[in-house]
């Protein structure tokens, strides 16, 4: 199985964390309740734009992650914790763990975009 979310190129300049962040596909997170969209992902996490709501460094908090595709319905839950708060501006979420479904679910997301 071709692997896409291993092959895309990084956001700008060289890299120096350990996973890749990627704009593309963007996700709509749920967290508590309330929908936001992502800046850029990567396999390790999520930067969310837009934030203003009351959640500090360091708390795990579940949320939905959905991809914004016209044709398919791809979402699932995911623990994440909390790395960093920008009111108003961002809000930088950690994957708890880096699982085989949460890998599946990046992967159908990029084939389903990359077979229009």
């Amino acid at each position: 199985m071709t692997s896409y979310t291993m092959g895309y190129s990084s956001l700008r300049g060289k890299e120096r964390r350990k996973d890749r962040r990627l704009p593309l596909p963007i996700f709509s997170v749920r967290v508590d309740g309330i929908v936001y969209h992502t800046m850029n992902w990567s396999l390790g996490g999520l930067l969310v734009e837009g934030y203003d709501g009351q959640r500090q460094g360091g708390e795990v908090l579940p949320v939905e992650i959905k991809a914004k595709d016209t044709t398919a319905d791809f979402r699932m839950k995911v623990n994440v914790q909390v790395i960093r708060v920008i009111p108003g501006e961002s809000l930088a979420l950690q994957f708890e763990a880096m699982s085989p479904a949460l890998y599946e679910f990046f992967e159908r997301c990029f084939a389903a975009r990359f077979k229009r």
